[in-house]
Formats: C-alpha cells, structure tokens, sequence
C-alpha cells in the first residue's frame, strides 16, 4: 500500500466522523493533493469542477 493510498483510507475516516467537510477535500482536490477519483471515495459524490470557478472568483 502506498503512502497516498494510507491518506485516502485516513480521509475516509475524517470525513466519515466529521473532522472535515466537502470543502476541505475540494481543496485537496484543487492542490493535487487528491484525486478526483477519490474525492468520490472519500466524500461518496462527485467532484463537482464547476464550483472550483465560483470558488476562485474574487468578489467586491
């Protein structure tokens, strides 16, 4: 098992009892940090790129 595999498996869990939200993965996501592929895994629905738009969009 690889390092980033063990990562996935400990953001499961963070997730799963709530140590962290949706939002914090879509930064892993947006980093590199994690695959979108697994952004399913962990949060169980897809990655939503549209939302990284508005996310990144300065506001007045």
């Amino acid at each position: 098992m690889s390092i980033y595999e063990m990562f996935v498996q400990m953001w499961e869990l963070d997730f799963q009892m709530g140590l962290f939200g949706k939002d914090y993965f879509k930064g892993l996501v947006q980093n590199g940090q994690l695959q979108v592929a697994d952004y399913k895994k962990v949060t169980g629905e897809d990655y939503d790129a549209t939302s990284d738009q508005t996310a990144n969009t300065p506001q007045a």
